[in-house]
């Protein structure tokens, strides 16, 4: 029988973090799972998740944390490249993160702590609660949608002078009210 190799990146990619050994065997696995055919990336990258489940790497976030999001080749976090937010749930190898425009459950490898002291995160839980309440107006101005996407990539514990003023007056025009919880 011939030797079947990978053909693209997408079928090597899971395997990087593997030893030689546990690559070759993924590799058989993926094959005899793929019909004796070239598999695809997802197949193998099933197996690889497959192991990662058996060996138990503890989740290193915890809930209330600022995480950014990476979307590296997940395609259901195309375009949210940057985007911050809050985790809201905690799994073995997953996250459920709240951003400005919905949550978004992302495993442990497409997200980065933002590290922050716990009154910073304080503040970025209740920015990102604000702006997902304006973000549920569903009449508002597309000049609206361009202050969302801006706050929501700006992974910083602070708002300028401006951003704040130009954040309540948003607020102001669609009678939504937030206090402070500081």
């Amino acid at each position: 029988m011939d030797r079947i190799l990978p053909t693209n990146e997408r079928q090597v990619q899971p395997l990087i973090k593997l030893e030689p050994s546990q690559q070759q065997k993924v590799w058989q696995q993926a094959v005899e799972k793929a019909g004796g055919k070239t598999p695809s990336g997802r197949i193998v990258q099933d197996i690889v998740d497959k192991i990662r489940e058996r060996t138990k790497i503890p989740n290193p976030y915890h809930l209330g944390e600022i995480c950014i999001l990476l979307p590296k080749d997940n395609p259901n976090l195309r375009g949210k490249d940057g985007y911050w937010g809050v985790v809201s749930h905690v799994g073995d190898y997953s996250c459920t993160v709240q951003c400005w425009d919905g949550d978004y459950t992302v495993k442990v490898e497409h997200l980065k702590s933002l590290e922050l002291l716990d009154d910073d995160c304080k503040f970025m839980q209740q920015l990102c609660m604000r702006l997902r309440q304006l973000h549920t107006v569903v009449s508002r101005d597309e000049a609206v949608d361009w202050l969302l996407q801006g706050l929501g990539k700006q992974a910083k514990p602070y708002l300028s002078s401006l951003q704040s003023r130009l954040l309540a007056a948003m607020e102001r025009e669609y009678k939504l009210s937030w206090k402070q919880q500081r």
